[in-house]
């Protein structure tokens, strides 16, 4: 009876190792494919870089001459196509096509600056009212109101979005961060020649 007792335990205590030299197996195997894991991080991450090389991010800043298209896709479109749907071009708009012909018209704006994110959807939102428009010179600064072109230099750039407004190189007047009355009307202003200070001139 004691005999087959201690058979019954010798079989216990075998199947008991046998059970841990599997564990310890799977456990060592485990940590190989754990050690593989990295390796296929590091093609995931190749991929990723390669779809970024082909498909650039934007970055959180635009800086130097941009195009509209660019404001309307993205993380900028969060804040240009709301302002540009709820500003309601006036009547006065009407006014502007054909004291526009001839002139240069150059904006001055800052992605961060949120006087910038207002007012430059709703000018595009009254340049697309009009019959015929000019050609738009978008310009994005950064923070110190500096592009490393220098586009800025000769400008006088204190605040934007700043709006030029030029005709046969002479500028006409300009729009600095906020209109005074609304933009059609401050246009009208600067382009009909009459007094006219934008938000800061002395």
């Amino acid at each position: 009876m004691f005999n087959i007792k201690l058979r019954g335990m010798n079989k216990l205590f075998l199947i008991a190792v046998a059970v841990l030299t599997v564990g310890m197996v799977s456990c060592k195997s485990m940590a190989k494919n754990s050690e593989k894991k990295p390796a296929q991080k590091d093609v995931t991450t190749a991929e990723t870089k390669t779809t970024s090389v082909s498909e650039p991010q934007q970055p959180d800043m635009l800086v130097g001459t941009i195009e509209r298209q660019q404001l309307e896709t993205g993380k900028f479109a969060k804040w240009f196509e709301p302002y540009y749907d709820a500003y309601e071009v006036s009547a006065d708009t009407e006014m502007l096509s054909g004291l526009l012909n001839g002139v240069d018209v150059t904006v001055f704006m800052g992605t961060w600056c949120p006087d910038s994110h207002r007012e430059v959807p709703n000018f595009y939102k009254v340049m697309d009212a009009l019959n015929s428009s000019p050609d738009v010179n978008l310009i994005a600064v950064d923070r110190a109101k500096t592009t490393l072109q220098g586009l800025e230099n000769g400008k006088d750039i204190q605040r934007v979005p700043t709006f030029i407004f030029t005709k046969n190189g002479e500028e006409l007047g300009r729009i600095v961060e906020y209109p005074i009355e609304s933009l059609e009307k401050d246009m009208i202003k600067i382009l009909t020649g009459e007094d006219y200070k934008h938000a800061y001139a002395e």
